[in-house]
């Protein structure tokens, strides 16, 4: 049973060094749970078995390059999360996102043995994903250019219009990474024009092409950044919510910096520290805007007014 459970792990190593460009010893030790030097038997055994393990000096391991052997089979679990996952992008309203996952879903299922291929038939129609994902009218080649951006570190030159410009403004930025987040995709990048690192919501990008400026400097990875501007950008909210409804707001409002609460005259008064950015907390307040107000900050409430003003307007343009 130790051998199986070893040649098991051993094989999962090689897909994972496969499917990555790199991974450290201490990678590898966090997701199987053993020690270094079982991982260092490990290794050995796939270079034993014809494995072509490079160890870059203070990197990790990786598989050389050109040395490919295709998956002969998934489980049926893996499947499974396969096709979960194609409903979701199936919903993707960014066209080019869309479309690339399916292109690289086709190469995946090239490799599929022919009763896997049967099983993904006989489970077609009896996997449904109803989770609305809404996102914006995107430029065609944005998200590829700021990619492109950010691999060749090559400045971007992007136009950019907020909801309170009258026009697009040309801006010169270094990408740093994007996510998606409140049903939009965004950008983090350094912005020459601001002199410090901004959000960009790709929608209200309208231009964007690759200068032969290079960065300026060396970037933190986006989640380790994030992190750091979240601590330094946080935004006290105080908001108040009917008591009997309040339970509504209960999963999701530990995402934008939940404290505490309190009661008073039967409703709850709930306190935050916004880690993100203010209106994105105003966008999620929206959902319960029957069932709650903002106390403070006063320019986070004209800023709700203004938003469900604007989509009022919009929707009676759509009407006529």
């Amino acid at each position: 049973m130790d051998d199986l459970k070893r040649f098991d792990r051993i094989l999962k190593i090689f897909f994972l060094l496969q499917s990555n460009y790199v991974l450290t010893n201490e990678e590898l030790q966090r997701r199987f749970g053993i020690g270094r030097r079982t991982i260092y038997r490990d290794l050995k055994a796939l270079e034993s078995a014809g494995i072509p393990i490079v160890n870059e000096a203070g990197e990790g391991y990786s598989i050389m390059e050109g040395f490919r052997i295709p998956p002969l089979r998934f489980t049926q679990e893996e499947t499974l999360g396969l096709m979960v996952a194609e409903k979701v992008m199936q919903q993707q309203e960014t066209a080019f996102i869309k479309q690339h996952f399916e292109s690289a879903l086709i190469k995946i299922k090239s490799s599929f043995l022919l009763q896997q291929k049967y099983h993904l038939l006989q489970m077609e129609g009896r996997v449904s994903f109803n989770r609305d994902i809404k996102s914006g009218n995107y430029l065609p080649n944005v998200i590829d250019v700021l990619v492109n951006s950010l691999l060749t570190k090559h400045v971007a030159l992007i136009s950019y219009q907020k909801r309170t410009d009258t026009e697009p403004i040309p801006r010169e930025i270094e990408p740093v990474g994007l996510y998606f987040e409140n049903y939009f995709w965004y950008l983090l990048a350094y912005c020459h024009l601001r002199g410090e690192y901004r959000n960009f919501r790709i929608d209200r990008v309208s231009s964007v092409q690759l200068l032969e400026k290079q960065f300026t400097q060396e970037h933190l990875p986006l989640k380790e950044l994030r992190t750091k501007i979240s601590a330094t950008q946080i935004t006290p909210i105080v908001i108040s919510v009917e008591k009997e409804h309040a339970h509504y707001m209960f999963w999701e409002r530990m995402e934008y910096g939940f404290k505490k609460e309190k009661e008073t005259n039967g409703r709850l008064i709930m306190y935050f520290d916004c880690p993100t950015h203010p209106v994105s907390f105003a966008r999620w307040l929206m959902r319960f805007v029957d069932i709650a107000t903002i106390i403070e900050p006063v320019s986070l409430q004209q800023e709700l007014v203004q938003i469900l003003t604007d989509g009022l307007r919009n929707n009676e343009k759509g009407h006529r």
